[in-house]
């Protein structure tokens, strides 16, 4: 029977992910050769060929185009050769070679090269040389007594395809790593011989490298699942790069197949781990029986990865008969890993504890120092610390407590419902017990609010300061007064459109928080409690008395309206004044209404009182007119004031530097409360 090799090699998948693979298979081959010779003194040296260096730099890493594969085992004697020539072989089987891993390395390179000595039954030395294509499968080129008195073999894998070159590793160090990770479990289980790679600039001894890395950490651990028996080898790796993780290996036959991250599984294996000796990354590799048994043609998956339904609709057990695999039994992977996390949390028990007493103290440093508003959820829900990953950026940190925070929130939620539904009259001691623990922490997530809204007043406090400075050293430039007014009202906008906790009015006074109409920014007769046909546009009009005062009587007369004028900083406007009475003057002109449009009381000079603030910089002329028009000086002396008998107004010049600093004053206690402690959780 003649068998189309190229359709052979066609079959098989290598995806380009896996671009080592073929290398590895070449790795592969020679441990088992060597140990096969029986030898100690066992060497491979894997000698990259890079691509010509267009650059011409001699430290430059260009691509990959082949690999030299040197070992010392016993070569392709007549056995060897002829398992070699037959496709799906059995000569190896007992070690897990299922015959057909050479054909990968005709998927990823266009002709493999073989160079070997070997000794025959006659105890002479002979060369066996010849290439393998997928043109002329094996060819005998060489075939003669040899010169040589010792047993080697060279395997050329010769100019990578494209597809593979592209993703195969440039740097040597990135090269070792790589082939350490795939026969990690030969050189923990002492069954690895010296493994140097090399290039025209660099080498790394894989032996070494793997020293460096685990620094003789490793331990070997023995478990079941469904009465399958594992071995997982876990090892601390000293040496390993930024970008890699925590990972679960899992192996055939001691060779990685695939690795899983554990980041999503064990909560503190998020980032490097620490101790004595350094940072660190977790490495394990799991082998056993059954992985052996059910690893594809191509050593690129498990039987037990595959999904209930093929591709083909078949079910598995069926796709497992025909790729000739065995049955994986009721095994999943999720189920090797769970067994295997209690033995990975044990062999990191100490580290372990060190990161989350490091992170709990990050935690609580955040949150008692910097953002209260998450001291309640430290309190009652501590386990919450488990599920935040330790970071020391706080943005990410701030994140990670709201999305807790938000599961707590719905927890309680949860808790009040079930807690109305319970009936309690056997025992009114356990309901006033759960109402008092209810209470409270109901009581506390409204204190978190409160800390929050704190945090907020500083953070516009800082903001306005910032917006007072010079906006250039160059220009000497202050910052516009809409920037101010924003930040105290949002511009075109009334009372109705604004939420309560977006403005910061208690910036200039408490009391002006709560109204029953404000107007910002538009024109006098776009009021909808005013009658009037006036277009002056006073910055802010605030039309009290507060809603809290009118109880339920939506009627209640305007007894005050607050006018607040925002003039540039640094600029001196002699007609404020004239502009803030003539503002009064219009107001009073018109009737005040409802919010149904009914006419309220007329805003008289009896019943209405005018409070003017008129927000600018002191410059020396400006204090020359106030003292001209015989304002007076506040107790502080810091601000101007005069009581207009005519109008019935209170008007007050009032300096952008000390409206900050009386609300950060008035403001003092509650940020010393807030931000000045310590971390104390109790």
């Amino acid at each position: 029977m003649k068998i189309n090799f190229k359709a052979i090699v066609d079959s098989h998948k290598l995806p380009a992910h896996l671009a080592l693979l073929p290398l590895f298979e070449a790795i592969i081959n020679s441990i088992q050769s060597i140990a096969e010779a029986n030898i100690d003194n066992g060497e491979i040296h894997i000698k990259v060929i890079r691509d010509g260096d267009m650059f011409g730099g001699s430290n430059w890493e260009t691509d990959v185009d082949s690999f030299v594969i040197t070992d010392n085992g016993i070569g392709f004697n007549e056995a060897n050769f002829s398992s070699f020539d037959i496709y799906g072989s059995d000569h190896k089987i007992a070690i897990g070679c299922k015959g057909i891993g050479r054909v990968l390395w005709l998927k990823a390179f266009s002709k493999v090269r073989v160079e070997s000595t070997y000794k025959g039954n006659d105890g002479k030395f002979y060369d066996r040389n010849f290439d393998f294509t997928i043109a002329e499968e094996t060819k005998i080129i060489d075939e003669k007594p040899s010169q040589n008195t010792f047993t080697c073999t060279k395997v050329t894998l010769d100019t990578y395809a494209k597809k593979y070159k592209s993703k195969c590793p440039k740097r040597i160090d990135t090269l070792a790593r790589d082939i350490m990770n795939h026969c990690f479990a030969y050189l923990a289980l002492k069954a690895c011989p010296t493994i140097i790679i090399s290039d025209d600039d660099d080498s790394r001894c894989i032996n070494t490298l793997f020293e460096e890395c685990t620094k003789g950490q490793l331990e070997v651990t023995e478990f079941e699942v469904e009465g399958s028996k594992f071995s997982i080898i876990s090892a601390k790796n000293y040496s390993a790069v930024s970008t890699e993780k925590h990972t679960l290996h899992f192996c055939a036959h001691k060779r990685e197949v695939f690795g899983e991250n554990l980041s999503s599984t064990i909560r503190e294996l998020t980032g490097k781990l620490s101790n004595d000796d350094g940072d660190f990354v977790y490495s394990g590799y799991i082998t056993g029986d059954i992985l052996d048994e059910n690893i594809n043609s191509e050593r690129t998956d498990f039987a037990f990865s595959k999904t209930s339904d093929t591709d083909d609709g078949l079910d598995v057990n069926e796709q497992l008969e025909i790729e000739g695999l065995a049955s994986p039994k009721s095994i999943s992977k999720k189920d090797i890993i769970k067994a295997a996390i209690p033995f990975i949390r044990d062999f990191l028990k100490d580290e372990i504890l060190m990161y989350n007493a490091k992170k709990k103290e990050r935690i609580e440093n955040y949150v008692y120092s910097a953002n209260p508003r998450y001291r309640s959820l430290l309190k009652h829900n501590p386990e919450c610390i488990e599920k935040i990953p330790l970071t020391s950026d706080d943005e990410k940190l701030e994140l990670e407590l709201f999305k807790q925070e938000q599961i707590y929130r719905l927890h309680m939620k949860e808790e009040q419902q079930e807690f109305a539904r319970n009936d309690f009259n056997h025992s009114i001691d356990d309901y006033f017990k759960k109402y008092e623990n209810l209470s409270e922490k109901i009581s506390d997530l409204g204190k978190d609010g409160l800390a929050d809204y704190i945090i907020h007043r500083k953070v516009m406090l800082d903001i306005l300061s910032k917006s007072l400075e010079w906006v250039g050293e160059e220009n000497q430039k202050y910052a516009l007064e809409k920037i101010i007014h924003k930040t105290i009202f949002p511009m075109n906008a009334t009372s109705d459109e604004i939420d309560y906790s977006k403005h910061n009015l208690w910036i200039i006074d408490e009391r002006l928080a709560y109204h029953y109409y404000l107007a910002s920014d538009k024109a006098i007769s776009n009021y909808e409690i005013i009658d009037s046909d006036s277009n002056k546009e006073p910055d802010i009009a605030i039309f009290e008395p507060a809603l809290a005062l009118t109880g339920e009587n939506p009627k209640s007369e305007i007894n005050n309206i607050t006018i607040i004028e925002f003039k540039r900083p640094g600029r001196t406007d002699k007609t404020c004044i004239d502009q803030v009475t003539e503002y009064i003057k219009k107001i009073r002109s018109g009737k005040c209404l409802d919010k149904n449009g009914r006419p309220l009381a007329e805003l008289t000079y009896q019943n209405v009182r005018f409070t003017c603030y008129i927000l600018c910089d002191l410059s020396r002329d400006m204090e020359e007119l106030l003292q001209g028009r015989d304002y007076k000086k506040t107790p502080d002396g810091k601000s101007y004031y005069q009581y207009h008998d005519t109008f019935n107004a209170y008007i007050e010049v009032l300096p952008y530097g000390k409206m900050v600093r009386d609300a950060t004053i008035r403001n003092k206690i509650l940020f010393d409360k807030l931000l000045c402690q310590s971390p104390n959780p109790n």
